[in-house]
């Protein structure tokens, strides 16, 4: 182990300096000591080989250190020392990080020291990489665990290994699968085989989307995040690709379309209030989409009753800007050109004062301040005239 030497400590080999050059003969393992706290007090030469770090540089440093940031975020390394103390021994495998920002799996060991009264004044930590064989194991694992479909391809697009969540989607086992041309079970093969010439080219592609197809005829909405994967010589050697299912999102997003259009619809009723008059009682704001339904509505419903006279009430429309006194007057003059006359009802001070200010021409049209005052305007158009029954008595 590496670590200060007091100058009066005898140069003859006691039995803990033996102990320490056994340990410090240890390449394959990782030991370190740490104290209570979490700062490694001594390391050996496997420490060094393994975590990157000579031992100047790590003695007094936080064994942390070597955790990612998501263990550390969830506290683990605090967790782990608290366990071993409860426990009086904990192992556990996992990520941890080199001195060169890598990482690797791990099997980690922490035993607590105590003095003669139990008191702990320390811990030992033994970390050993795993083998490429455990190291497939757990990415096995982590595969399996997936549900989402996660697929791994060769350069020439043939299926190199799949997770279950794959073979459900698919309908097909995993023996079936690999060996197989990927974009056999996309509904758009052609399509498929665009995304993955992507990845190559830009080394990975996001929420691409595609149709995955079953063997049972049934089609799945997916989004395909995929990239490149390297070897050690960092030759691209195949992709990996993730499927995320929305065929929920997408029948979610129908749903809130529908009833956005409904919406719509019943924000702008088009009605006929007389014979020969049709009115439109606008209400909220008007933006492009919903002026261009409403134009359509109303043009439709003109023609539908053959009304020569359409009013058109703002009242219920708060704000007048430039947009929506252009998507009014461009309304009027699609109605003008059918031959009919709009009447613009609901002008209230503010309204008007408002497109006063914006220089807003509406000379050419009539304005009234209420819908009742506009509907005589309309009969007035139309020669008609209400009487009061109780004036003919």
């Amino acid at each position: 182990m590496k670590k200060q030497k007091n100058a009066s400590t005898p140069k003859s080999l006691d039995s803990e300096e033996n102990f320490r050059l056994l340990v410090d003969s240890v390449t394959d393992y990782a030991i370190m000591m740490i104290d209570p706290e979490g700062h490694v007090t001594s390391w050996n030469t496997g420490a060094e080989k393994i975590l990157g770090f000579h031992s100047e540089e790590i003695i007094g440093k936080h064994f942390s250190c070597f955790y990612t940031s998501e263990a550390l975020a969830s506290g683990i390394p605090r967790n782990e020392l608290d366990l071993a103390s409860t426990q009086g021994r904990i192992e556990n495998e996992g990520l941890r990080k080199r001195k060169d920002g890598t990482f690797f799996w791990a099997n980690t060991i922490i035993t607590p020291l105590c003095d003669e009264k139990g008191i702990i004044f320390g811990y030992t930590n033994i970390t050993r990489e795993l083998s490429d064989r455990k190291k497939a194991d757990y990415t096995r694992s982590l595969i399996e665990a997936s549900l989402d479909p996660l697929v791994t391809i060769a350069p020439d697009g043939k299926i190199t290994d799949v997770n279950a969540a794959t073979e459900t989607i698919t309908g097909c086992s995993r023996s079936e699968l690999i060996g197989t041309d990927f974009s056999n079970y996309f509904t758009s093969s052609e399509k498929a085989s665009d995304g993955y010439r992507q990845v190559f080219r830009e080394g990975q592609v996001r929420d691409y989307p595609l149709e995955i197809r079953n063997s049972d005829g049934r089609v799945t909405s997916v989004l395909y995040n995929a990239s490149v994967y390297r070897d050690e010589s960092g030759a691209v050697v195949g992709v990996f690709a993730a499927a995320r299912d929305i065929t929920e999102r997408k029948l979610s997003e129908e749903r809130i379309k529908q009833q956005s259009q409904e919406i719509l619809e019943l924000s702008t009723p088009v009605m006929q209030v007389w014979q020969g008059v049709v009115a439109v009682p606008l209400i909220g704001c008007l933006d492009s989409q919903r002026t261009q339904q409403f134009m359509e509505r109303l043009l439709d419903r003109i023609v539908e009753t053959n009304s020569p006279v359409a009013l058109v009430d703002i009242m219920g429309v708060p704000t007048i800007d430039t947009q929506t006194a252009q998507h009014l007057i461009e309304t009027i003059t699609a109605v003008r050109l059918l031959g009919a006359q709009v009447v613009l009802t609901g002008v209230r001070p503010a309204i008007a004062q408002t497109l006063v200010h914006l220089g807003i021409d509406l000379s050419g049209i009539t304005t009234r301040s209420s819908l009742a005052a506009g509907l005589l305007v309309a009969l007035d158009l139309l020669k008609l005239q209400v009487v009061n029954k109780s004036d003919n008595r």
